[in-house]
């Protein structure tokens, strides 16, 4: 499922316009980024918690031409559901 797909169904079950819910689900996304990048965690009961997570820098093996890497550190946004969450997903 795309972006686009999501929107339609999340504007047919709010009964909201396809500019609202896309316009929501940027500002949601935007919101929880700005919050992350803070060094902050934002946790939604009965959904999950949005963390950043440091990546360390480490080496990789090029099966191809079996030379070695270095891949450099980075940032990343970590999701992890709740419970409740998983147990709906897994009904």
């Amino acid at each position: 499922m795309n972006k686009s797909e999501f929107v339609t169904i999340m504007s047919k079950k709010t009964n909201l316009s396809k500019s609202k819910c896309n316009m929501f689900l940027d500002e949601f996304k935007d919101t929880i980024l700005e919050i992350c990048s803070k060094g902050e965690q934002v946790s939604l009961r009965n959904f999950g918690k949005f963390a950043m997570l440091e990546k360390k820098e480490r080496k990789f093996l090029n099966p191809q031409t079996k030379r070695y890497y270095i891949c450099k550190p980075k940032k990343m946004v970590d999701f992890k559901g709740y419970r409740n969450f998983k147990y709906a997903v897994n009904k």
